[in-house]
């Protein structure tokens, strides 16, 4: 038996079966199977959420070989693919047709079909998240049968296809509403955390896609200041040997190694950290003006392993909340750089986006795992993180951890009952349910 862990490493499964269906009649023959035997299923992608979202010990599906590029219409700006394509694909296909994603967030090793799933988001206050321009979803229900759904022809039911969980069926194929290949223009600098607290509405409303690291235990962090550019204005990126060794030096041996060594000895001793965390200010701390493809800059290096925990508060108390989680700060040690803070317009197309019906400001926390060393001194302050968040109405990202069960969603989603109805239906005897969605469905 088989042990699949998220890229992560924090949690497992061990799948009873784990198939690779390669066309739609094994994919429907592994169904009719699953209802013979009353089995439960979920479908993994690249493993990437740091949850145990995708997990089932019983039958596990990948879709890697669901991997094609069905469709691309350069004029109205369209893509139809499948839904095991990887987001690192599109970005080195789309511009050879002088197209680009509309959004995306720091990583691309996730297939399509899973960042729809999970509202998975970037950060620019005019913009969604990758659900948010979904055009139709093809989805094999768990009888076998296979549709192309449009929002004319459901309104209810494509809202909550659209950002599903993975809960009404095996997703196939996605359309989706791109952009012209696109440049950004990054300014770099940085910014004081009170400073950006006072200012936070100039700074998200000045850039079309903004967003700020901020370093606990201090008052530094770092302002990203994103602007769509003419693909003209491209500067020549091409870097000499001696730059490209200080580059290494500067990103690799001392951005990584040297700091997954440093948090690995503040497990021992955890007032290390505040000292990390200001030093590591100082040293990123720079101002830096640079040009390139939309992708190599939204996309960017999540170091090692880690924990992580992600909540979409209401734009209008993000100043609060933020202001309460630096007061809570005091009473811990130990909270690992950075906290990243980014923005997105309110959404209409997914009923279960963390943004539907309200503009959002995402706050992030990570806890690093350096040399995969599993702890849990980050867990007092993810607890308090957690309620403060709640407190101002925050709704946890789908893909990461939360303790939040049926009835609270219940109260921060307007259509969360209507969902509920929606996925009953196409899933009655819940084989889409697993342990971690059976506390946010069932609970």
């Amino acid at each position: 038996m088989s042990v699949h862990w998220n890229w992560a490493r924090t949690f497992y499964c061990r799948p009873r079966l784990y198939v690779e269906p390669k066309s739609i009649d094994s994919l429907r023959t592994l169904l009719n199977e699953i209802n013979e035997t009353k089995s439960k299923v979920r479908v993994i992608g690249c493993g990437h959420s740091p949850s145990s979202l995708s997990m089932s010990n019983e039958v596990l599906i990948s879709m890697k070989y669901f991997n094609k590029i069905l469709e691309i219409d350069e004029i109205n700006h369209e893509i139809h693919c499948e839904s095991g394509v990887l987001i690192r694909t599109l970005n080195e296909i789309l511009p050879q047709h002088n197209l680009s994603l509309t959004v995306q967030g720091s990583v691309n090793e996730l297939t399509i079909g899973g960042v729809i799933s999970t509202a998975t988001h970037g950060s620019g206050i005019k913009y969604g998240s990758i659900s948010s321009y979904v055009r139709s979803i093809t989805l094999m229900k768990l009888n076998g049968d296979i549709k192309e759904y449009y929002l004319d022809d459901d309104e209810d039911l494509f809202r909550c296809l659209t950002c599903s969980l993975g809960t009404f069926g095996i997703i196939i194929s996605v359309r989706l509403q791109v952009s012209p290949l696109f440049y950004l223009e990054l300014n770099q600098k940085p910014l004081e955390f009170h400073t950006f607290l006072n200012t936070l509405s100039i700074h998200y409303a000045s850039s079309d896609h903004f967003r700020y690291m901020w370093y606990p235990h201090t008052n530094s962090g770092i302002a990203y200041h994103l602007n769509r550019v003419n693909p003209r204005l491209i500067t020549n990126n091409k870097k000499s040997i001696f730059s490209r060794i200080i580059s290494w030096f500067s990103n690799s041996l001392i951005g990584h190694h040297l700091l997954e060594l440093l948090f690995y000895f503040s497990l021992y001793f955890p007032s290390l950290v505040r000292r990390i965390n200001r030093m590591y200010a100082k040293l990123e701390g720079k101002t830096l003006h640079k040009i390139d493809r939309c992708d190599k800059l939204f996309n960017f290096d999540c170091l090692f392993r880690q924990y992580a925990s992600e909540w979409a508060i209401p734009l209008d108390q993000a100043v609060s909340c933020l202001t309460e989680l630096e007061q809570s700060m005091e009473q811990y040690k130990n909270v690992h750089f950075p906290i990243e803070i980014r923005f997105s317009k309110d959404e209409d197309l997914s009923y279960l986006s963390p943004a539907y019906g309200r503009k959002t400001c995402w706050i992030n926390t990570v806890a690093y795992r350096p040399y995969g060393k599993i702890h849990y001194q980050h867990r007092s302050f993810f607890q308090a993180f957690e309620h403060i968040c709640h407190k101002y109405n925050g709704r946890p990202h789908w893909a990461k951890e939360h303790p939040l069960k049926n009835e609270d969603f219940a109260q921060l989603y307007p259509k969360w009952n209507l969902f509920k109805e929606k996925r009953e239906e196409f899933d009655p005897n819940n084989f889409l349910i697993n342990d971690c969605l059976k506390n946010v469905f069932l609970n």
